[in-house]
């Protein structure tokens, strides 16, 4: 008769083969599919041409009506998240209103806070008004939401979250999020990096594969987004590339 002791001692190797392809379903070559890793981690790719992609409204999860794209896995997790948000405050409302953005689509943004008044007239140089922009929005090649996992909800202001549906939302986020694999990347408390952003989230268990690889490839090189022409400030910002990268929350690394 085949004791206990030996078939708990014989399954140990069988769970740890189990574990290794769950980890190797989110690192590697493939977790990147047909798009080449700087290519991807940088955004220069459209997700919309991307198998890997799926309008996360086509789950379930309410978007604001633009044309939205995530992960596959953030999808169905955030899918989850949501119907339990939902079966606990029914009359509370969540919904995208930004989610995966290339390259070209950081660089719209970029630039065109660049030639801003409210930047170009406040800043006393180029450099000031590099780290103006950079308290709230990313230089091209340095988004999270370029990778797929990160989003947007609701509204774009910290205040929002301090009362009424806002303050619901967020204590709840806070407490379950993790549960179904998110978390906030730019909280309070930190001592460099963008501002707190109470309406961003991320699905760490491929933002965290991210992170890592944009660090392997790109963080060597101080000056990879740095180059002149590359986007308008490039040369007065592309030096604190990994530092925006990398002044995250503990929880999503």
């Amino acid at each position: 008769m085949i004791s206990k002791t030996f078939l708990f001692i014989c399954s140990i190797p069988l769970l740890v083969l189990s574990l290794s392809c769950r980890e190797s379903k989110i690192s590697g070559e493939s977790v990147y599919g047909e798009i080449p890793q700087d290519q991807y981690l940088s955004g220069k790719f459209y997700p919309s041409k991307s198998p890997l992609f799926i309008n996360p409204g086509e789950v379930g999860v309410p978007v604001d009506g633009k044309s939205h794209y995530l992960r596959r896995e953030a999808a169905a997790a955030l899918k989850k998240m949501y119907d339990a948000f939902r079966l606990e405050n029914p009359k509370v409302k969540i919904i995208i209103v930004s989610s995966t953005r290339n390259f070209w689509d950081q660089k719209m943004i970029w630039e065109k806070k660049w030639d801003s008044k409210d930047y170009t007239g406040a800043a006393k140089s180029p450099s000031q008004k590099a780290s103006m922009i950079l308290r709230y929005s990313s230089m091209p090649g340095t988004s999270r939401h370029h990778w797929g996992t990160d989003f947007d909800i609701n509204t774009l202001t910290n205040e929002y979250y301090d009362g009424g549906d806002g303050k619901v939302i967020f204590q709840w986020l806070r407490e379950n999020a993790g549960k179904f694999g998110f978390c906030q990347p730019y909280t309070p408390g930190r001592e460099k990096g963008y501002m707190e952003e109470r309406w961003h989230w991320s699905y760490a268990p491929l933002s965290r594969v991210f992170v890592r690889d944009w660090n392997r490839i790109f963080g060597g090189d101080e000056n990879i987004f740095g180059k002149k022409g590359l986007f308008l400030g490039a040369e007065y910002s592309g030096h604190l590339a990994r530092i925006y990268v990398n002044s995250i929350n503990e929880r999503c690394r």
